[in-house]
């Protein structure tokens, strides 16, 4: 009876261990019973033949309240051997590569959600925790700020019961989120300019997995703007998508900081930054395309001093005739 007892707490501190080790390295998790079926957990792509993850995650909720809950981890995007105790699940998987999306409600099949936590109108431009009274674009100054998802894959199956046939359950990853990406035309003076961010209001800040419901709550994402060339500015950013129900406009704001030392703000205004029709009409919701046409960057005095934590913005609304 000793040797029996010392092998089950060898056991449940090696699970232990695994436990603490999962966010960072992977490894798989499982929790073997003695009644327990083995398994093969197939991932089949067809819904998303450009996914390339680095690894995923599988939770198995069983319907029946006195049986645990399965949490399996592979660092592959094919999956791999599980052992389930035979019984009716519901399935909710997806890839956890991610390092900017956080979790909650992960015991419960129909809360959990994936969600981003506020940060900083900067944080693209590596300015963190910084106070600004940057101009925000009008009607969305109470917005909370959140910084934007990692690109995620998944699905929510939910029926699957266990003992299956020919011991392989098949799961059907597609896309999770959506891709932004845009482009300011016609810009005049992009030469003086050092350094620059861009963000977008009226996001979601969360999905729940289960019925891939977004958040209520808009939020404003900040992303990277870049110089394509001397007269374009580009930027993507991934966005959980906007909740269709809700009538908060999704406008841009573009932030630059010039070699003269000057900061200006595009958008708080400005007409041609309400990207809210182009938002609602975007062909394919996960994959939206944004432009903007024609903008000016003062060009400003010489030999002004640079402080990037000043707060001296200046809100321009230039119109350029084409």
């Amino acid at each position: 009876m000793k040797m029996n007892f010392m092998k089950l707490f060898g056991m449940a501190m090696a699970c232990v261990a695994a436990l603490g080790f999962t966010s960072c390295n992977h490894k798989e998790l499982c929790f073997h019973h003695d009644n327990s079926e083995t398994l093969r957990l197939v991932f089949d792509w067809r819904d998303a033949p450009d996914a390339a993850p680095v690894g995923m995650v599988a939770f198995f909720y069983p319907e029946d309240p006195e049986m645990e809950s399965y949490r399996f981890d592979f660092d592959n995007r094919f999956g791999g051997e599980i052992s389930l105790a035979p019984g009716r699940y519901r399935v909710i998987a997806y890839n956890n590569d991610t390092s900017g999306v956080l979790f909650r409600g992960m015991d419960s099949h129909g809360e959990h959600t994936a969600f981003t936590r506020e940060g900083g109108l900067f944080e693209p431009v590596g300015q963190y925790g910084k106070i600004t009274r940057a101009p925000r674009a009008r009607d969305t100054e109470n917005e909370s700020i959140s910084i934007c998802p990692d690109e995620m894959w998944g699905c929510s199956e939910v029926e699957v019961n266990v003992p299956v046939e020919g011991n392989v359950i098949y799961l059907y990853p597609h896309e999770l989120t959506c891709v932004y990406t845009y482009e300011i035309r016609n810009v005049k003076n992009l030469d003086v300019v050092t350094q620059m961010s861009a963000s977008l209001s009226g996001m979601s800040p969360e999905l729940r997995f289960c019925d891939e419901e977004l958040g209520h709550t808009p939020v404003t994402l900040p992303f990277e703007a870049n110089a394509a060339d001397d007269k374009t500015i580009t930027g993507r950013f991934i966005t959980f998508g906007h909740h269709e129900d809700l009538p908060n406009p999704h406008k841009m704001m573009l932030y630059v900081w010039t070699a003269q030392g000057k900061q200006y703000a595009f958008g708080a205004d400005d007409e041609k930054f309400n990207l809210t029709d182009q938002v609602h009409a975007a062909p394919n919701r996960r994959r939206v395309h944004l432009i903007i046409d024609g903008l000016e960057i003062p060009r400003g005095e010489e030999g002004n001093e640079f402080d990037p934590s000043a707060d001296d913005w200046q809100d321009v609304n230039v119109d350029v005739p084409m």
